[in-house]
């Protein structure tokens, strides 16, 4: 399955026949579906649990996966290689979505054993804001959910090892763009222009001292510029100049604050420069910030031995972004890390080599499983 999506892959906001696979594989299965498609175009079912005890609180766990590609020309070998010379699953979703129809297809099989529910989310469109969380919930995928997981095949981190940050696991970000305008003229003659690249490169450098200055250093933010476009020839002035990035941050008061600070260098810049300027500034995902209890209760599992090959790491936050966060502003949520790591050299995510160690594949099925009939079984917050 996954070389099957790999193979075939589609961009955020177009995986209109990934969603058709998908929905073709719970065809005639003993599911419960919830609309079709959910949001845009999503997939969600529910598996219903048939040994509930009466008396006992009923409990219903969802369960998430992505399957948006990148539009990113693959340039692997490999004989799976992407047959779309304009996208690539270059971050591991044909990955998640292989491993959650694996995990649905063995909890439908035992669905009679199961104390509880649960809910199978296959999502579209994680990679581009506004993403496509905040659909599916409109769309009533986590109705009645109690709690909800998802992980990221994740390539720096050893196969079949799985990490269950508490707190904090992923910054939120948010997008910017800056336009500065000058007036234009020949190189020839710049005091009779007022020339917005001095005054660009001013606020690319400045900016840099917010994380340093201004920020609480017990906080984290990373301010990332992209995109420096005064288009134009060699020896012309700009009229204008186009600046974009992105700001990931652990807060949002820290986002707030550097939004703040660009306001005030950009209006401070521009008027020394004799410039104007325009400020977009849109949070797009908040942080991802696990559930405690889901955690501790998570770790647990996994030390079990119920899974012999897994193992439980440390991992580590980062600064990437995901758009579960807004599942966990609903309901309790964990986002797990799935150790992916291939033999030899490997490549980062969003590059046009990335690939992952196929071995995780149905180790990370076996987590999402085990992990739904232990939480239906077991988990009690109180009690952690």
């Amino acid at each position: 399955m996954r070389r099957y999506l790999h193979m075939n892959p589609e961009p955020s906001f177009k995986e209109f026949k990934t969603a058709e696979y998908i929905r073709k594989f719970y065809e005639g299965k003993d599911v419960e579906w919830l609309r079709y498609p959910v949001g845009h175009n999503g997939i969600a079912v529910k598996i219903k649990g048939g040994s509930h005890k009466p008396g006992q609180k009923r409990k219903t766990l969802a369960i998430r996966g992505d399957f948006d590609a990148l539009a990113i020309k693959e340039e692997t070998d490999a004989e799976y290689k992407s047959k779309n010379p304009e996208a690539m699953h270059a971050c591991g979703h044909d990955a998640h979505t292989a491993i959650l129809l694996e995990a649905a297809d063995a909890l439908i099989q035992v669905r009679e054993e199961l104390p509880g529910d649960v809910v199978i989310i296959h999502q579209y469109a994680e990679e581009v804001p506004p993403g496509g969380a905040m659909a599916m919930i409109e769309g009533g995928a986590l109705d009645g959910a109690d709690a909800i997981v998802g992980g990221h095949v994740w390539v720096s981190q050893k196969t079949n090892s799985v990490a269950a940050l508490s707190g904090m696991a992923m910054a939120g970000r948010t997008y910017f763009k800056a336009i500065i305008t000058g007036r234009g003229g020949h190189g020839s003659q710049p005091h009779k222009c007022v020339d917005p690249i001095v005054a660009a490169s001013h606020f690319v450098v400045a900016a840099q001292s917010i994380i340093g200055r201004n920020l609480d250093p017990a906080d984290s933010a990373v301010i990332t510029f992209g995109r420096f476009d005064g288009p134009g020839q060699f020896n012309v002035i700009p009229n204008s100049v186009t600046l974009e990035g992105d700001v990931r941050s652990c807060s949002e008061s820290a986002s707030l604050l550097i939004e703040k600070r660009f306001k005030e260098m950009l209006a401070g810049i521009s008027t020394a420069y004799g410039c104007s300027f325009e400020l977009v500034y849109e949070h797009d995902y908040p942080p991802v910030n696990n559930d405690t209890g889901l955690a501790a209760f998570a770790a647990e599992f996994i030390n079990g031995n119920s899974i012999p090959e897994l193992n439980l790491c440390q991992g580590e936050m980062t600064m990437g972004s995901e758009d579960f966060s807004y599942y966990q502003q609903k309901i309790p949520g964990l986002y797990v890390f799935f150790g992916a790591r291939p033999a030899g050299e490997f490549y980062p995510h969003h590059h046009p080599k990335f690939d992952i160690d196929e071995n995780c594949l149905v180790t990370c099925a076996k987590f999402y499983a085990g992990f739904a009939a232990d939480f239906l079984e077991k988990y009690d917050k109180e009690k952690l």
